[in-house]
């Protein structure tokens, strides 16, 4: 829903500021924890590297959590985010 909100505001001429802020915020760290659950869930197995034959699913799930952290801190880290939205989106003061 917030990537529709943000293709609409942008359709009508509008400049998606804090909304934006807001996906990335929730996508990163949504992937991160879905990837964190995996590695936990399949244990010393959620370990082992992708091209190695006795991989679940592929090797996918460790590929994945390896991936994870990077987008949270690239394009402004998910703190940088959470000030944007706390000052545009809140009206929040910026301490």
């Amino acid at each position: 829903m917030l990537s529709y909100r943000i293709g609409s505001m942008q359709a009508a001429g509008k400049l998606p500021n804090y909304e934006s802020s807001m996906l990335k915020v929730f996508v990163t760290e949504m992937r991160q924890r879905l990837y964190n659950f995996g590695v936990g869930l399949l244990g010393l197995f959620g370990q082992i590297e992708q091209g190695t034959p006795a991989a679940p699913l592929g090797g996918r799930v460790e590929l994945g959590y390896l991936e994870s952290v990077a987008p949270t801190i690239y394009s402004g880290s998910n703190e940088i985010q959470r000030t944007i939205i706390a000052t545009r989106g809140l009206g929040l003061p910026r301490d």
